[in-house]
């Protein structure tokens, strides 16, 4: 199966964790599925929904995640209920990554000229969060029934590695003007790690076996054999 690779890089990257808005704003350590077909959707300039694409990823960044001050405005309420803006503005704590690097793979060659000459600007999570294309190849990938897989979103509870995550929605539509985007499909998954050069285990990644919800594939550029990314198709 012919397919792209395509290199992301930016300077810092967020993730707010859903339904948590109180306190530090922390970081999903990864992407969710939905942000990176926002991703998508900015280089094409138009929606793009999974309709038969197989999609995977790998995202790193640096050793450390920061955190971010930002002012924020507020809302308050007059002597007769109604809202006004509040003059005292507020401040938040907001965890972001540094030097995010995300490598997505796509089985769709039709789109490789979205990346090579990009509608929008894609984005890594906020509108601040600005990425950059370095790279776009297109590969081959050879289904696997095992291999070494790394800093990854895997189906749970499939795979018992990794951080357990909230329910994460894997796209939205976003067909009606005016109108909020409606969740179309929502997951649960564990965070897979980036093995770093200290970790006790290889650094080629942690050992995973295909299942009906895991579809492993070798990608042809990769640098080493037992090298392995997951594939999901949002359509079964």
């Amino acid at each position: 199966m012919n397919g792209l690779h395509i290199r992301f890089e930016g300077l810092t990257a967020s993730y707010p964790y859903p339904f948590l808005r109180s306190g530090t704003a922390i970081s999903l350590p990864l992407p969710p599925y939905s942000s990176i077909f926002g991703m998508l959707s900015a280089c094409a300039g138009y929606d793009i929904y999974p309709n038969g694409i197989l999609i995977g990823f790998e995202f790193t960044s640096g050793e450390r995640r920061s955190i971010d001050l930002e002012r924020t405005d507020r809302l308050q309420t007059d002597q007769k209920g109604r809202l006004r803006t509040n003059p005292q503005q507020g401040i938040s704590r907001r965890e972001f990554h540094v030097y995010p690097k995300l490598d997505v793979y796509l089985s769709d060659r039709s789109l490789k000229p979205i990346f090579e000459n990009p509608i929008d600007t894609p984005r890594f999570g906020r509108s601040q969060d600005l990425a950059w294309i370095s790279s776009v190849v297109e590969i081959d990938f050879t289904p696997v029934a095992s291999g070494a897989v790394r800093a990854t979103l895997v189906p749970y509870p499939d795979v018992p590695i990794g951080q357990i995550l909230p329910p994460l929605v894997d796209y939205y539509f976003n067909d009606w003007e005016r109108q909020t985007r409606v969740a179309a499909r929502t997951s649960r998954y564990a965070a897979m790690p980036d093995p770093k050069p200290s970790h006790s285990l290889a650094i080629s990644g942690f050992e995973v076996r295909a299942t009906s919800r895991i579809r492993l594939y070798h990608p042809s550029d990769s640098t080493f054999q037992e090298h392995a990314i997951i594939l999901m198709d949002f359509q079964s």
